[in-house]
């Protein structure tokens, strides 16, 4: 026993030996399979046939699976951003405007008409209603130890009014006249003594006045206009004459009616106008107050 395995190992040991060795087993198995080849000649065709069989069998090809073959996967393309290429606006067309057709020149004409209708004409005469207008004054006293304020009015007036509406400063208003013996107070005797010592109507039948400037008019003059205005001019009571200054406003209520009011403030002195001693009146006023309210209508 020990005998055959040193043999075994000097045989792995030596390259040298092993070598032929191998080459004479190859040749043992060529000539085996070439005498089994000669001698396969005479088996029958189905024993020759069944072999190709077993070789397939025992040799398969293996078939194209078609799950592996991959499935092109589509790329992903990105879509184009609908922001990324703006859609250019059209541009508006030109239209050229229709330019508007001129106005009839008969529109200015009517137009014209009618600013020149709500005028109340250039230099025309409005006369004063003395029924629907009034003259006045008012003065202070004593009476019987306490003040009092006496009125005297009348409407007994008559005048005139031009008024130039293209240049109403250079309207004219007067002359107007009150006749002075129909004053009236609220007393007989005071009513006695202005007609025969204060006014003597009996030989100064009125009291006059004329404007000789206005000032403070406007431009023009139109229906539904109030204005107020300053008249300078001359009064007369009796035989004296002096300068006052009218404050006035008047309304323009339509092409042929006028209404106002005026007012002054006036000093006996500068009149001579003297009050008779009368028993229990006393300090009579030195200045006394002027107004009219008229209407006047034109003719």
């Amino acid at each position: 026993m020990k005998l055959h395995t040193s043999k075994a190992k000097s045989y792995a040991a030596s390259p040298r030996l092993a070598v032929p060795h191998l080459r004479l087993i190859v040749i043992v198995l060529l000539a085996t399979l070439l005498v089994a080849a000669c001698g396969g000649g005479d088996e029958p065709a189905s024993d020759a046939e069944e072999a190709p069989a077993a070789a397939d069998t025992a040799t398969p090809v293996p078939e194209p699976d078609p799950t592996d073959t991959p499935v092109p996967v589509p790329t992903d393309t990105p879509m184009p951003d609908p922001t990324d290429t703006p859609v250019p606006e059209p541009e508006p067309t030109n239209t050229p405007e229709p330019e508007p057709e001129p106005l009839p020149t008969a529109a200015p004409q009517a137009e014209s008409a009618a600013e020149s209708a709500e005028l109340p004409g250039t230099g025309r005469t409005f006369v004063i209603v003395a029924e629907e207008s009034e003259a006045r004054f008012s003065i202070d006293e004593l009476l019987f130890g306490q003040p009092k304020t006496v009125i005297g009015t009348t409407n007994a007036i008559t005048g005139e009014i031009t008024v130039d509406a293209a240049n109403p400063a250079a309207s004219v208003i007067g002359p107007i006249q009150v006749e002075a013996g129909t004053f009236i107070t609220d007393n007989d005797r005071r009513n006695g003594a202005i007609r025969r010592f204060i006014l003597q109507s009996n030989q100064h039948q009125f009291v006059t006045f004329s404007s000789t400037e206005l000032s403070g008019m406007p431009d023009s003059v139109a229906v539904g206009d109030d204005i107020e205005f300053e008249v300078t001019g001359e009064l007369t009571v009796r035989d004296v004459t002096n300068p006052v200054l009218f404050i006035v406003t008047l309304q323009v209520i339509s092409e042929t009616e006028l209404r106002g009011s005026a007012a002054t403030i006036v000093v006996r002195d500068d009149f001579d106008l003297t009050i008779p001693q009368v028993p229990n009146v006393a300090n009579v006023g030195e200045e006394f107050i002027v107004e009219f309210d008229f209407v006047a209508r034109a003719q």
